[in-house]
């Protein structure tokens, strides 16, 4: 009896990640995505990865601390690219290509559509406040970025960061994901909502801007590391 204490799983593992976080946070996705976050339980998650619910506790406290891991996996990389950029010498048009190329990288990069949380009303709530502020620095400084294009007053100020966005819209939530980061290519959907946000602005698109992109995360990829 004394040995089965404490015993983490309760059969094989069952999902993506290479550690047990990693598959509380796939099983957490594909069920917030797929059912909600006030009908799912840590029970169902636990389930999904084949532990014990009191194991999952080890990982995570509560069903609130998945879910803010889940939503800010998205924004803080962007946040931190988007710093980057901020230092760099580009013109504002290109570093705003970037911006809306690599957000949506991002999102695409995921086997479930995790921006579909933050269309959950419960994203709103106070107890998401580090969320909260990230993404309001991010669209700051997609604001910025194209203040810088078309003025300050322009209508079009966040059309940008929401073509950005709008891949949640397209892509799909099935477990496959869509577009694998990768050092040398950009997805299609990527370059054709940057070039979208820059044609939107009536700006010209960059010269070699999916090769200078690339080299920009790169940049900020080593920076951050």
């Amino acid at each position: 009896m004394a040995g089965a204490v404490g015993r983490p799983r309760k059969n094989s593992p069952r999902r993506s990640g290479s550690t047990a976080r990693e598959e509380i946070l796939d099983a957490s996705a594909e069920l917030f995505t797929t059912k909600g976050f006030a009908t799912t339980s840590t029970h169902q998650i636990a389930d999904a990865v084949g532990i014990r619910q009191a194991s999952l506790y080890y990982h995570f406290p509560s069903k609130t601390e998945i879910f803010l891991t889940l939503l800010t996996s998205t924004i803080a990389p962007s946040t931190k690219l988007a710093a980057a950029l901020g230092d760099s010498e580009v013109s504002p048009a290109l570093r705003l290509w970037s911006l809306v190329a690599a957000e949506t990288r991002l999102l695409l990069s995921t086997r479930w559509n995790v921006g579909r949380l933050y269309q959950l009303p419960i994203a709103s709530s106070e107890e998401f406040s580090i969320y909260h502020s990230q993404r309001t620095e991010l669209k700051d400084i997609f604001q910025s970025l194209t203040a810088a294009i078309v003025g300050a007053d322009d209508p079009r100020l966040d059309l940008p960061f929401h073509l950005a966005l709008s891949v949640i819209e397209m892509r799909q939530n099935n477990g496959t994901v869509p577009s694998p980061l990768k050092d040398d290519e950009l997805p299609a959907i990527a370059v054709m909502l940057a070039d979208a946000a820059l044609d939107v602005l009536h700006a010209p698109l960059p010269e070699d801007r999916i090769t200078r992109t690339l080299d920009l995360i790169r940049i900020a990829n080593a920076e951050n590391q």
